[in-house]
């Protein structure tokens, strides 16, 4: 019954394996490519890869192979996921050793995926710097948070070198953390290139102070962008919560504008400004962005009827 089910898939593929397989002189190819539509079709999909591999080392034109490759990285990742996922609760608690190992059992399934590749070398510098986090410190808060936005798939550099030297500034005296600063900045050096903060000021007055600049230069989604950065670092930051909601109001984001001023008035109830910010907020908002149900035209002339 597997030899029938076999031929079957077989006799399936056959129509996609001719479209792919190049001129009848060039065997190299015609044999890679059948080695790797039988491996494909036997569910060895990481040697099927290979073999495509090979093709397109041979002729980058190829583009079945690169359509096939893809497609077996998807199979790949189904029936992977329970892997994937066991990886990434290891990034988001911080065990990081734990983390490469299984990160490696994945490589073992596909390991050409660019991903896992990329993210081998990271985690490599990483647990050998902190095999786990330590404690339970705002600054390993930080740092974890840095760590995992530099393992992430779409990986965002940027804001892994914020929450590291921020880490690093809440707790001078830890090691760990100007090491991977370190190894960031090997990794990607325009990182440092593009630092516009001074030495001896603090990371996210800095990134404040920026912002406010951009604000009076009219740049706001800029602003916004340094803010939302101060604030996923520190959320109960009422100074940037105040001037991320001027920026947003300036976009028209009025939503936005009023949850960050509502959060910052939670925050520092003494504030004098903030209940100015907010009634100039609901003058200014258009009735169509107002909160809760709009009444309807029979209610709108009750409700004028009784003032």
């Amino acid at each position: 019954m597997k030899k029938l089910m076999l031929a079957a898939a077989l006799a399936a593929f056959s129509g996609l394996a001719a479209l792919a397989q190049p001129a009848p002189d060039n065997s190299d190819l015609k044999a890679y490519y059948d080695k790797a539509f039988s491996y494909y079709v036997a569910g060895e999909y990481s040697k099927a890869i290979e073999q495509w591999n090979l093709v397109l080392r041979a002729d980058p034109k190829q583009t079945t192979a690169k359509n096939m490759i893809e497609e077996a990285r998807r199979k790949m990742a189904g029936s992977s996921s329970d892997l994937k996922g066991a990886f990434a609760r290891l990034v988001q608690r911080a065990q990081y050793a734990d983390a490469l190992q299984k990160l490696e059992e994945l490589l073992a399934t596909d390991p050409t995926n660019p991903y896992y590749v990329a993210a081998q070398g990271r985690l490599r510098t990483i647990s050998a710097v902190a095999p786990r986090r330590p404690s339970a410190s705002r600054a390993w808060g930080a740092a974890s948070d840095g760590i995992s936005a530099w393992l992430g798939e779409k990986a965002d550099l940027p804001f892994a070198y914020d929450a590291l030297r921020y880490a690093a500034e809440l707790a001078p005296a830890e090691r760990a953390f100007p090491r991977l600063v370190a190894a960031l900045e090997t990794e990607s050096p325009q990182l440092r290139l593009n630092d516009t903060k001074p030495q001896n000021v603090a990371l996210l007055e800095h990134k404040k102070e920026k912002a406010l600049h951009h604000i009076y230069d009219s740049k706001f989604y800029l602003a916004v962008k340094e803010l939302e950065g101060v604030l996923r670092l520190e959320p109960d930051d009422v100074t940037a919560l105040k001037r991320v909601g001027s920026a947003y109001l300036q976009l028209k984001d009025y939503r936005q504008a009023r949850s960050s001023w509502q959060r910052a008035l939670r925050l520092s109830p003494g504030d004098e400004q903030l209940p100015e910010y907010l009634k100039a907020l609901e003058e200014a908002m258009p009735e169509a962005a107002r909160p809760g149900p709009r009444p309807g035209k029979g209610a709108r002339k009750q409700a004028g009827s009784g003032s």
